[in-house]
């Protein structure tokens, strides 16, 4: 990591060098709440949708909630986390710890080498700049899904230190808001890029407990869905999964919010209107290369979603893009 970066982060702030001297964890600095310790987003992302503050070293930090979602990453040495008041994350160099809305967390003690920065991310974040960078993904979709709607539930512990690329983004993050603070768009769109390559990841995470095994599979499924989602079949994976394919539909159903079916119809005329919008390729090709065998059963789908033929669309997207390029 650069070392100007490194140096950043290790100075002793005026919070540390508090406790140092005998104090505890200062709640006023995280939240006005004096019952209801739950840190507020709007203490550390001003005008932006995310923010960020290195984690407080040499105290205990407390339980608390918080009503963002969080993405803590680890510098050097490590941090102990609690979540829930049971399950521990050992977050070690290269390691993200993703934790959702609500959840209950504390960290053990950590001393001067232990470094990890956390990053606010507000709910609203996910409506505009994270559908652009995991757009047309299942298992992005299935990992927002939880930490958006079960994060009091779950976490997921990622190991990227073998991951270069993850990595680069971490560092190039950092850069951006330690040294280009008011640079919004580039803060948003690397955060964006950082989720997309962690569900690329997803099957090598730790998962709580309470997504050990439907979380797994979900993985699998979504995973699935999006590497063979032009011939795609339940039986299949079901197969591949050890389990009936009634069985996996109904953990699909669960832990996914949609049938099987539901979900790679989805993905399909995802992929499809992709192709449809950035290439001249013949829609009738499309259609097949997608994995769809009916064709009128394809328009009747795409017109639903996007309220005209796909012919239309390609027109329309590519007089938009002519318009922009004149402006």
């Amino acid at each position: 990591m650069d070392e100007r970066i490194l140096k950043k982060l290790s100075e002793i702030t005026e919070e540390e060098k508090k406790i140092i001297e005998g104090e505890n964890i200062d709640r006023s600095l995280y939240s006005s709440d004096r019952s209801d310790f739950t840190v507020k987003s709007d203490y550390f992302s001003g005008e932006n949708l995310i923010g960020v503050r290195r984690h407080t070293r040499f105290a205990y930090f407390p339980k608390h909630r918080h009503n963002y979602i969080e993405l803590i990453y680890g510098i050097s040495g490590e941090t102990l986390h609690k979540v829930n008041g049971k399950n521990e994350a050992r977050l070690k160099e290269g390691g993200i710890l993703l934790l959702g809305i609500d959840a209950v967390h504390e960290v053990a003690p950590c001393g001067e080498n232990d470094l990890a920065v956390n990053f606010i991310i507000r709910p609203e974040f996910f409506a505009s700049t994270m559908e652009i960078a995991g757009y047309g993904n299942t298992i992005y979709d299935f990992i927002l899904n939880e930490i958006r709607y079960n994060g009091d539930e779950s976490f997921m512990l990622f190991d990227v230190s073998d991951f270069p690329n993850i990595k680069n983004l971490m560092e190039n993050l950092l850069w951006n808001f330690y040294f280009s603070p008011d640079d919004f768009h580039s803060q948003n769109l690397t955060m964006g890029l950082v989720f997309s390559s962690l569900a690329a990841k997803a099957d090598k995470a730790a998962l709580s407990d309470s997504l050990t095994f439907d979380g797994e599979i979900a993985i699998k499924t979504a995973s699935y869905i999006d590497t063979h989602f032009k011939d795609a079949m339940l039986s299949v994976l079901a197969k591949s999964l050890n389990l009936t394919p009634v069985t996996l539909s109904k953990i699909i159903k669960k832990n996914m919010g949609s049938t099987f079916k539901s979900l790679l119809q989805k993905k399909r005329l995802t992929e499809a209107e992709k192709l449809i919008r950035n290439t001249d390729i013949p829609i009738t090709e499309i259609i097949y290369a997608v994995g769809y065998e009916n064709t009128n059963f394809f328009y009747k789908m795409f017109e639903e979603k996007y309220g005209c033929s796909p012919k239309k669309y390609r027109k329309d997207k590519n007089k938009a893009r002519e318009n922009s390029v004149v402006k």
